[in-house]
Order: structure tokens, then C-alpha cells, then sequence
């Protein structure tokens, strides 16, 4: 083979060797996909008025975007929306084997198959590495002013609500924005102040919601980020290390000075017991537990106040316990399943790909911040997260890959078509000079 000029002999199909790749993403389409995906996700925790602008601009923008998608060939997309609509059919085959009876039942399983489903599906307008950033950057800024809300807003019996959302569901757009956050850090694309400030506004927002389930499931998705990225073959930084010391430093701060923590916080430091088996949402586990039991194939959608004789709640606020009690052990069976595949996916793809480590701690993150409060609507976000790490599965963030054989003519540490994305050179690369004029090389 020979190479002229620097330029690798080219034929109909493109670059010989090389696989075609569907064209790069300008930083205004990711902006524009990430909004979308965003907005959906978190539009109603915004005031009413904004909320359902938010909610029309993302189906405005997602519908045209993921329909070009798939109509245009992007097999990745195929692949999330599949994923997507098997995961829905198999959560909505009990309610339409038995249709629900209850006026919450119908509502229930109307927005499960609409709203729930298409937040999910929209995940596949996210093409490639930069559109996932640009998404963790806009969920980023969502949560920051979620959290300047939470603290400046009044709150009610001394929690903040931001917007006048529920707490906890505002504490989980803000810890999923603290993982966020933490993953373009160490990515590089934010500097250690910008991070810092961030941060604590982040977390000043957090303790005023007073959710203590958002914050652990924050800090035990923060431990997953930061081990994932020190599994990291390509790219080794102090920043992973200085991370997981503060992770470790910030723990052992909690437990000699629980003082220093907000009183709801505080108290299920020091003395956990009441939340395990005085409070209310105990009381709901220990009667849905043996409701489980007796009914493997579930109560039905919507039945399970009627059966917890609890009037007052319509669902016992904890997304294990509410699958198999309405839809049966199958269902959640298969569900837990899909979560389990996808989270050890990530796990190993997290060697290669850092995208893998940012959607295996927003899927852990979820899968631990559903436990504390929500029906099954309410847990879009977790649906949003597996249907992304499907997308980072399918190679949508991974390197070009190339024919057996061919030599790569990018640097190692680089790959993928975000190279030029890149903020931070890489050791080595500041004094390169661009090779010019003719070369030759025989092969």
C-alpha cells in the first residue's frame, strides 16, 4: 500500500479498511438531543406551565429525530428501540390480559405505555460519545437549578420541594446530576473549581430536600463511577484516585460527625431502626411481602391498595416490591433480570469505553433511588438509564472499529470519532507536528 501526501488511498465505499460510520454530531444536534432526552425526564419538576412547554419542545424535537434515525439505517438506534419495546410489552402483557378495574389501575397503565415508554425510546436519538455528553452536561444544569429552587424555595414541613415537586423525586434529578457531574469531571471536561462549585451547590440542594434515599443511592453510584474508571485500560489519571479517597474521607466524616448532617439525615445515621421498622413505608413492606406470596401472579395493576387495605396509598412506594405484587414473580423476575444483564454488560465494557462507567452508575443510582418512593411512572428515569446503557452496549460510544489488519492511524489513547472533542492533550501530543508534504510507505 502506499500513501501519498499523508492520505490513505481511498475507493467508492470510503477509506479502504475502514467501516463506514454515520456522520458526527455538531455540538448544536447534541445539544438539541440532549435537551429532549432531559426534558422528558425531568419536565415535571418544573413549574406547571413550564413543565408542559418542556414536555411539548422534547416530543416536538424527539419524534422527527428518532424517526429519522430509524428510517435512515442507525442500527444502534433499532437496537435501543427493540430493547425498549420488548421490555414495555412484557410490564404492560398483565394489564392487557387483565385489564385494571380501579380509575389509578387505567391512568396507571395508560402513561406506562405512552409517557414512561416514550422517555425510554427517546434515549435513541443519543448518537454517539458527544451525545452522551452533551446529555450529562444538560442534565447537569437541570439539576443545578433544581437545586437553587431547593434552597431558595419554601419548604414544606422542612423539606424543599424546589418547584413544588415531590422531594424525593427532585433529589433524584439532583444526585443523578451529582453522577453526572462527577463523570465529565473525570473525563476531563470540567475543570477541578467549576467541579468543586458545582458540586456543593449540588449537594446544598440534596440536604435540603432532605431525601436520605436519593443520597445513598448518590454515594453508592459515585463508588461505582469512580471504580469503573480505574478499570480504564486507555486512559489512567490521578483524578479516579483522588476521587475514590474523597468518597472514603466523606464517609468516615458522616460517620464521626453525623452532627454536621441535616436532622432527617441525622437521624437515619445514628439511629436507622425507625426508618427499617417504624415508618411508613416499612409498614408497607410488611404487608406486601406476604402479598406476594400469596398471589405469585400478581393482584393486578392498581389492586394493591385494595389488598394492603391501605387506602391512603395507591402503591407501596418501592418499584421491587410494586412489580411482583401487581404484575406477578415473572414479570419482575424478567425485569430484575434485564437490569442485572445490563448493569454486568457495563461492568465489562467499562475496560474500554467510558461511557460504560457513566451508564452503569446512573442504572445503579436508579436501581437503588426506586426503593424509596414512586410508582412505576414515576421511575421513568430508570427505564431512561437502561435504555442508554443499551446504547453504550450497542457500541454507539465505543472506538471505529476497523478491519482485521489495518494499522490505525489515530493515536491509541484516542480512537472513536470524538478525538477532536477532546479538551485536554494527551501526554506526548503537545509538541507533535502534522506530517507534511509527500511521504511513502511500502506494505
Amino acid at each position: 500500500m502506499v500513501m501519498i501526501g499523508g492520505r490513505v488511498p481511498t475507493a467508492a465505499g470510503g477509506p479502504i479498511g475502514l467501516e463506514r460510520t454515520p456522520p458526527q454530531a455538531t455540538a448544536a444536534s447534541a445539544v438539541v438531543r440532549a435537551v429532549a432526552v432531559v426534558a422528558l425526564l425531568n419536565f415535571d419538576l418544573f413549574p406547571r406551565l413550564v413543565g408542559r412547554g418542556l414536555l411539548i419542545t422534547a416530543v416536538v424535537l424527539a419524534v422527527p429525530l428518532l424517526l429519522h434515525d430509524i428510517l435512515s439505517g442507525q442500527s444502534r438506534a433499532r437496537m435501543v428501540v427493540c430493547a425498549v419495546l420488548t421490555t414495555f410489552g412484557i410490564l404492560a402483557l398483565p394489564p392487557i390480559l387483565e385489564p385494571p378495574q380501579t380509575e389509578y389501575g387505567q391512568q396507571k397503565f395508560f402513561l406506562l405505555v405512552t409517557l414512561t415508554m416514550f422517555a425510554a425510546l427517546a434515549v435513541a436519538v443519543l448518537r454517539g460519545r458527544r451525545d452522551v455528553e452533551a446529555f450529562a452536561a444538560v442534565f447537569v444544569v437541570s439539576g443545578l437549578v433544581l437545586a437553587v429552587a431547593a434552597l431558595v424555595g419554601d419548604p414544606e414541613n422542612g423539606r424543599a420541594t424546589g418547584f413544588g415537586a415531590n422531594p424525593i423525586w427532585v433529589a433524584r434529578a439532583i444526585g443523578g446530576a451529582i453522577v453526572a457531574l462527577i463523570w465529565l469531571s473525570l473525563k476531563k471536561r470540567l475543570s477541578v473549581w467549576w467541579t468543586a462549585g458545582a458540586a456543593a451547590l449540588l449537594l446544598l440542594g440534596l440536604f435540603a430536600t432532605g431525601s436520605r434515599g436519593p443520597l445513598l443511592a448518590a454515594v453508592v453510584a459515585l463508588f461505582v463511577l469512580v471504580l469503573a474508571g480505574l478499570r480504564l485500560k486507555i486512559r489512567r489519571t490521578r483524578r479516579e484516585w483522588v476521587g475514590l479517597g474523597l468518597m472514603g474521607a466523606l464517609v468516615v466524616t458522616v460517620i464521626a460527625l453525623p452532627s454536621l448532617l441535616p436532622p432527617r439525615v441525622y437521624a437515619f445515621v445514628v439511629d436507622p431502626s425507625e426508618e427499617l421498622h417504624g415508618s411508613a413505608r416499612a409498614a408497607m413492606r410488611d404487608v406486601t411481602l406476604p402479598m406476594i406470596a400469596e398471589h405469585p401472579g400478581g393482584v393486578g395493576v392498581g389492586n394493591w391498595s385494595y389488598y394492603a387495605d391501605m387506602p391512603m396509598h395507591n402503591y407501596p412506594h418501592n418499584l421491587w416490591l410494586e412489580l411482583p405484587a401487581e404484575s406477578g414473580w415473572w414479570v419482575a423476575g424478567a425485569f430484575a433480570l434485564a437490569v442485572v444483564v445490563v448493569a454486568v454488560g457495563l461492568w465489562r465494557s467499562s475496560r474500554r469505553d467510558p461511557a460504560a462507567g457513566f451508564a452503569l452508575a446512573l442504572v445503579t443510582f436508579y436501581a437503588v433511588a426506586v426503593s424509596t418512593s414512586g410508582d412505576i411512572n414515576g421511575d421513568r428515569p430508570l427505564f431512561a438509564a437502561l435504555a442508554l446503557g443499551v446504547l453504550v452496549l450497542a457500541g454507539a460510544t465505543r472506538a471505529t472499529s476497523r478491519r482485521p489488519g489495518v494499522p490505525s492511524t489515530r493515536h491509541p489513547a484516542v480512537g472513536g470519532a470524538d478525538a477532536s472533542w477532546r479538551l485536554v492533550p494527551l501526554a506526548g501530543e503537545a509538541g507533535a507536528r502534522r506530517q507534511t508534504g509527500p511521504s511513502k510507505v511500502v506494505g
